[in-house]
């Protein structure tokens, strides 16, 4: 039987959770500055409620590992809560160091730092005791000092009026972490500092590399202005450097804002009162921090709430509506014409089993956050689901993307929170004014792979390498090659083969290889060597089988009810694989997954309301 179960994250107990295996052979041609010591500081996502885990299992904290890939799951007990503010850092181990949820400061063991609580003066403003703001704080390591990290964040005021209560963004603080303080236990140094004292277009708080590559730059929209604070972070600290005033005035909204990849665009979107939106896109300068060339977009639409998220080469934009998203072409010279609509609501409804009753809650599109397995990741507005959307090819032009709808679950219930991080992977602008610190762009190569469903020897590779990569050499192990960014390449038979990639520009290369099992089981003894993840376990209206390192030739799992009546047969590729369970009734059912006439695993599955 193959090793089925949960990541260890999953079990009931007390933590530190996180522990890194490493899987693939990585090559390294050359060392590394310290500079670029946070490239993995987006590799975990943190979600969940913890309050309510006591009373119904189906709350509760849970996590999204993007340190192996296909991305693992897992569910958790520590006892912080989310709304809309999700801010975290990772390590260059892609080991947890910190987050917060706009309230307090938590630790990677789950426990609120030393001074880490009330990190809003004004009060909790929120859903379950998480802030209420869209990316109402973003996390930075403090350049030159591996252990001390700021987190931006901002403040609250709720404005009696006399017929209805208005909350006004106000002041924007900065707090920094020291891990090194405490006895080694880490502690919140500096709460609470007020950086900008001003009427704010609340959250919406996203960073970019300065193009020295060793800073940081965060703008912060005033409120219903055409200002914007260039916040600078550098060894010394956190500066505001002052109000740019760029384009026309915007209206102020709910909305998500994001950076591009690259650094070279910043991209606004606020909605007001169901029905005034705007789209703001502008060209920014990693130098002076400097925004301009100001595109806006007008739609007329009750939506109420979206957001927006751009691809890894940070040429396409998608505005994500709740029933619809739509793709714009940042590269094209007249960027609004290029709107191409890419998804439409299907309608699908996620059953959510309350105390007295079932909830059905449509798994419409909120806001979007590119990940590091390349893919863009979207949640739900208006409700709480464990389905999220995903865009497995953002960097493809039009359909090409493969919007996906609920086709990604946590195991636990999500309330509106989106992490908000910035692009760890940049590097310095080379050959701009600014680059003067003598940090090089040496790339580093990483890639991922998916299985054809009709052709089980036909593999895509993305490219997922990073730093400024001019050259990409692919060596598939059968004695072919490929120069292509992210090629489709048919395997001869099936076997074993070790694909590298290796990647390079003028200041050097990088080689990353992963051994590819493609349809190579044919006995007991090899079905033992693969790893499949079942999950969730108790499941309601799916189960999710992952296959994370083997590529099969003709897998199928099979499903039984308590009796042995066969009730389903679908076939499974290498990674992520959902199973619908709609319409059956609750109870006891057994799976078994097969390739061919070896049996990989086999298993109880438990169905519950």
């Amino acid at each position: 039987m193959g090793r089925t179960g949960y990541h260890p994250l999953f079990m009931k107990i007390p933590l530190p959770l996180f522990f890194i295996t490493f899987g693939p052979l990585v090559l390294f041609f050359l060392s590394f500055s310290s500079l670029f010591a946070q490239d993995k500081g987006d590799h975990i996502w943190l979600f969940g409620y913890a309050r309510f885990i006591d009373t119904n299992p189906i709350f509760g904290s849970c996590y999204m590992d993007f340190n192996e890939l296909p991305v693992t799951v897992g569910a958790g007990y520590w006892g912080v809560d989310f709304d809309m503010t999700d801010a975290s850092i990772c390590n260059q181990d892609g080991e947890l160091q910190l987050y917060t949820n706009g309230n307090s400061i938590i630790n990677g063991q789950h426990e609120i730092l030393e001074n880490g609580d009330g990190l809003n003066p004004n009060g909790t403003l929120g859903f379950n005791e998480g802030l209420s703001l869209i990316q109402g704080a973003v996390v930075l390591p403090r350049p030159e000092n591996e252990s001390a990290y700021f987190i931006l964040h901002e403040g609250f005021f709720i404005v009696q009026l006399p017929s209805t209560p208005v909350i006004t963004c106000n002041p924007f603080y900065y707090s920094e972490v020291d891990l090194s303080a405490n006895n080694g236990l880490g502690a919140v140094v500096k709460k609470n500092e007020i950086l900008i004292n001003d009427t704010l277009d609340g959250g919406k708080i996203v960073a970019t590399r300065h193009a020295n590559g060793r800073d940081w730059w965060a703008v912060v929209p005033q409120y219903g202005t055409n200002g914007f604070y260039r916040i600078l972070v550098d060894p010394e600290g956190v500066h505001n450097m002052g109000v740019q005033e760029v384009g026309v005035p915007m209206v102020d909204g709910l909305g998500q804002a994001q950076f591009s990849p690259d650094g070279s665009k910043y991209v606004h979107l606020s909605l007001k009162h169901f029905t005034v939106n705007y789209l703001n896109i502008y060209d920014f300068d990693r130098c002076t921090g400097e925004l301009s060339n100001h595109v806006q977009y007008f739609f007329d639409s009750n939506i109420g709430a979206g957001g927006v998220a751009i691809s890894p080469n940070s040429r396409f934009l998608y505005l994500i509506e709740p029933q619809r998203i739509f793709q714009f072409d940042l590269w094209a010279s007249d960027i609004i014409s290029t709107k191409t609509e890419v998804a439409v609501y299907d309608g699908y409804e996620e059953a959510i089993p309350l105390s007295t009753d079932t909830l059905l809650a449509p798994v419409q599109f909120f806001l979007g956050q590119l990940a590091p397995d390349g893919k863009i990741y979207i949640n739900v507005p208006f409700i709480t689901v464990r389905a999220m959307t995903v865009i497995e090819y953002p960097d493809k032009k039009g359909l090409g993307c493969q919007v996906r709808q609920h086709s990604f679950h946590l195991p636990t219930l999500n309330q509106f929170s989106m992490p908000n991080f910035p692009n760890y992977r940049l590097g310095p602008l080379d050959g701009s004014p600014c680059d003067t610190l003598g940090i090089d762009n040496t790339p580093m190569a990483k890639f991922r792979y998916e299985q054809d469903t009709l052709d089980f020897l036909q593999v895509e590779f993305t490219d997922l390498s990073y730093y400024e990569p001019a050259e990409w050499s692919w060596d598939f192990g059968d004695n072919t090659t490929s120069q292509d960014t992210s090629p489709v390449h048919i395997f001869p038979q099936g076997g074993t083969y070790e694909v590298c990639l290796t990647v390079s520009n003028v200041n050097g290369e990088h080689t990353f290889c992963r051994t590819l099992e493609l349809g190579t089981v044919s006995t007991a003894e090899e079905a033992e060597l693969v790893t499949i993840t079942v999950f969730p376990n108790p499941c309601r209206d799916g189960v999710n089988f992952i296959l994370s390192d083997y590529l099969p030739r003709d897998a199928k799992v099979v499903l039984y009810d308590a009796v042995g009546q066969l009730l389903k047969t679908q076939s499974v590729q290498t990674g992520w694989n959902t199973v619908r369970l709609d319409g059956l009734p609750t109870g006891i059912y057994f799976y078994e997954i097969w390739e061919r006439e070896v049996r990989l695993d086999r298993g109880k599955l438990m169905k519950v309301e």
